[in-house]
């Protein structure tokens, strides 16, 4: 994969659009991170597999009534720890270093 804004959408076979992330699922002590997503509200997932790194920092003052966040950015990266994604929100920006992605569409 490669550091290109529009590859999310060109995954989901649609046009560059809106994208929120609902939520987080961090498990199996941190090697594998789920991402709940949604484009145009039709959900989706990305689970990174054989996660080495995770990077979350906060951005702001987050409200705890908010149930999504903006996507401002998503890099996907490259796999094989070769490259980490990269999601900015309005509420915070995750780098993971990952093994291996799936792209899970509801």
């Amino acid at each position: 994969m490669t550091a290109d804004q529009n590859e999310i959408f060109e995954l989901l076979g649609v046009e560059k659009g809106k994208l929120t992330l609902q939520r987080v699922e961090i498990s199996t002590w941190g090697t594998e991170v789920q991402l709940d997503c949604a484009y145009e509200g039709d959900p989706f997932q990305l689970v990174f597999e054989e996660v080495r790194s995770l990077q979350w920092d906060v951005r702001g003052y987050p409200d705890e009534r908010d149930e999504y966040a903006d996507i401002i950015g998503l890099l996907l990266g490259e796999g094989d720890h070769h490259e980490a994604a990269i999601i900015v929100t309005d509420v915070c920006e995750i780098a993971i270093l990952y093994g291996n992605m799936l792209l899970l569409k509801g």
